[in-house]
């Protein structure tokens, strides 16, 4: 059995002076994430147990663009992933795995805007309630 390496012996690997890329990707494929958005999104939407009308109308997202997301055709930008975890009423380590995969930069406590939405999603706030905490602290909405 292959054992996963770990990321930081990944890291370190790439570092080294000697390393040829062609073989470390061969050697280390097993320790690859292999991503199907359209399967990870569909997983967040059966663990929330929400029916998507109900996911569209809490993340106040257009349906079109949320079934696009569904089906791996659209990746969401940092601010849609963050309205669709609100209104899925998911965890923050949910939208930080949904932000590392959709590439997009994960929330940091020590970022003031960061803050507010990390408190919304561990609270369980609306994106309505998000936005006005967002608004009253002079951050930028959600877009």
């Amino acid at each position: 059995m292959i054992k996963k390496k770990i990321t930081d012996d990944l890291f370190e690997e790439l570092k080294k002076e000697n390393t040829d890329i062609e073989s470390y990707m061969d050697e280390n494929a097993d320790s690859f994430i292999e991503m199907n958005l359209s399967e990870f999104w569909s997983g967040l939407l059966e663990k929330s147990g929400k029916s998507k009308a109900d996911i569209v109308n809490a993340s106040d997202v257009s349906y079109v663009y949320f079934y696009e997301i569904l089906q791996g055709k659209k990746i969401p930008s940092k601010d849609k992933i963050v309205r669709l975890i609100l209104g899925m009423e998911l965890s923050l380590d949910d939208c930080q795995k949904a932000l590392k995969y959709c590439n997009q930069s994960q929330l940091y406590p020590r970022i003031k805007r960061d803050s507010y939405i990390i408190y919304a999603i561990h609270h369980k706030l609306s994106v309505f309630k998000t936005q006005e905490y967002l608004i009253e602290a002079g951050e930028p909405e959600l877009k």
